[in-house]
């Protein structure tokens, strides 16, 4: 089964094929798996060595295909270069990029803003690279009180919340997160991505 949807934006419409339920399905577990490795890995992981040692695996709601979409998106014109907020002094450098208009189960359309990173424009990986960290009403529950944090990448404009992700700050006080801009708090509960078993 193929969904076929229209991906709009500021320089014309292209035709997006996504894939199956299937193939979404194997993908997003496939992230699952790497996002545990990831938090078990002494190199890599946030957490201190007694939570590390005690990690069964990070808790996830179910896949959710619907969470998975090709966004309409418009290009912020203009925009300039900001200190984006964080929980600590630092302020790293960003740019609004793009809106991103994604429809909700609920039916209505909302829209999230996507952040340009100034310190990877150089870097060959990640120039593509866009940042969207949002908040949405299950925080403080099911997810991080904080917010979370998803990413999409320039010229595909896929959006899929089955890999939202929680701020290192989740999981230590020891690093410093972008704050979750007012803009970006969501009046729906976003039922996809990793969830929270901590105290928030």
């Amino acid at each position: 089964l193929l969904f076929v949807l229209l991906v709009l934006g500021c320089f014309g419409a292209t035709a997006q094929e996504l894939p199956s339920r299937r193939a979404i399905k194997k993908d997003v577990r496939a992230w699952q798996k790497d996002q545990n490795q990831h938090m078990s890995q002494l190199d890599a992981s946030p957490l201190d060595s007694a939570a590390r040692a005690h990690f069964k695996g990070l808790p996830f709601y179910p896949v959710n295909i619907g969470a998975y979409q090709a966004v309409k998106w418009e290009r912020c014109a203009d925009s300039v270069w900001f200190e984006m907020p964080t929980t600590t002094a630092r302020k790293p450098i960003y740019r609004k990029y793009a809106t991103l208009y994604f429809t909700h189960s609920d039916g209505q359309t909302y829209s999230l803003t996507a952040y340009q990173s100034q310190a990877l424009l150089d870097d060959e990986d990640y120039e593509n690279y866009l940042f969207v960290p949002f908040g949405d009403a299950t925080n403080g529950s099911d997810t991080y009180g904080g917010g979370r944090y998803v990413e999409v990448t320039r010229g595909e404009w896929i959006l899929d919340f089955n890999k939202a992700y929680n701020p290192y700050c989740a999981y230590s006080g020891r690093y410093s997160c972008p704050k979750v801009p007012l803009e970006n708090i969501l009046p729906i509960p976003i039922l996809a991505g990793t969830k929270y078993a901590g105290q928030h």
